[in-house]
């Protein structure tokens, strides 16, 4: 196509019409024709130019679309999976375990050594009498290795109220085989103060690893006697 007579045909071809053989002026024809050829060039340079783009770029994608995120991706723009219902992570807010309720140790029969000044018709299942004297009576889980009867710390205890303290005010009212009573919890011990079958005012002292209410409370209490010779602490 770089010869005068290839240049003159795409010069010509360029105007529709007219007649190859009749053309009148050469000199324009031919600088029309290499004008034509130089764009054809051109367009089919950008053309070249344009597929290479195009055949390079597909190599990136199908990389970025493979198991990792794209290199350069930043990565906050990691898409995070939805948290599971009742994970760590989740949106929902937990709800909490219910309180593990306290058990209660039943009652049971007793047909023990009776210590002088109180006696019991029933104690806590697993639990012995260790001992007594006319102040008090001191129960205790059968396993206690503390078995002073001087210690009260843990355990259930008899005793009457002491001298010069008169009938309880504080606490919640809690009849003992219809005799009036009071009851209130200190810590980590229940108190129970009542009106014995003589007049005299008892105190029972618990504590709350029994898991008594006050009416179990109660039950115990109706079954202690207390003999003659008991006698009240010094206030």
């Amino acid at each position: 196509m770089n010869d005068l007579k290839d240049l003159l045909e795409l010069a010509l071809t360029d105007r529709p019409g007219l007649d190859p053989a009749q053309h009148v002026d050469p000199a324009g024809d031919l600088a029309r024709g290499r004008g034509l050829l130089r764009r054809r060039r051109l367009v089919g340079v950008a053309g070249a130019a344009t597929a290479v783009v195009v055949v390079a770029l597909v190599p990136w994608a199908i990389h970025a679309s493979g198991g990792g995120p794209a290199v350069g991706a930043h990565a906050s723009s990691t898409v995070r999976s939805a948290p599971r219902p009742g994970s760590a992570s989740s949106t929902e807010p937990a709800s909490n375990p219910p309180a593990t309720p306290v058990h209660s140790i039943a009652l049971i029969a007793y047909q023990g050594q009776q210590p002088p000044g109180y006696q019991v018709a029933e104690v806590p299942s697993g639990w012995v009498v260790q001992g007594g004297n006319a102040y008090a009576l001191v129960l205790a889980p059968q396993d206690d290795k503390d078995t002073s009867i001087d210690s009260f710390i843990g355990k259930l205890v008899v005793m009457l109220q002491s001298q010069g303290v008169g009938a309880p005010t504080v606490g919640t009212s809690q009849p003992v085989a219809g005799r009036p009573g009071r009851f209130d919890v200190q810590g980590n011990t229940q108190i129970l103060t009542y009106q014995g079958a003589d007049g005299r005012w008892v105190v029972i002292q618990a504590p709350t690893s029994l898991g008594w209410d006050s009416t179990r409370l109660a039950q115990f209490a109706a079954g202690v006697q207390v003999l003659g010779n008991a006698q009240p602490g010094q206030g």
